[in-house]
């Protein structure tokens, strides 16, 4: 396995395993089966929306990057 497969699949699996677990997260806290008290709601808030941001910084990874074309390759 050459290094940029290598990174790929890095950047795939890292990207997978975040993304999983920010809308795994998010739906135990919307469910309510994620139970904390009141007093932590800012905390919670600042949490989520710090990796609100991560998962826009992936998506703008994966969407707004350049990739090389089967023509570019040869």
């Amino acid at each position: 396995m050459n290094a940029s497969r290598t990174i790929a699949v890095a950047q795939i699996s890292l990207s997978v395993v975040f993304l999983v677990g920010y809308f795994a997260m998010l739906a135990l806290f919307i469910t309510g089966k994620v139970a904390t008290p009141i007093e932590w709601k800012d905390t919670l808030a600042a949490l989520l929306s710090v990796l609100t941001a991560g998962v826009l910084t992936i998506l703008g990874f994966w969407f707004n990057r350049s990739r090389t074309t089967l023509e570019q390759q040869t």
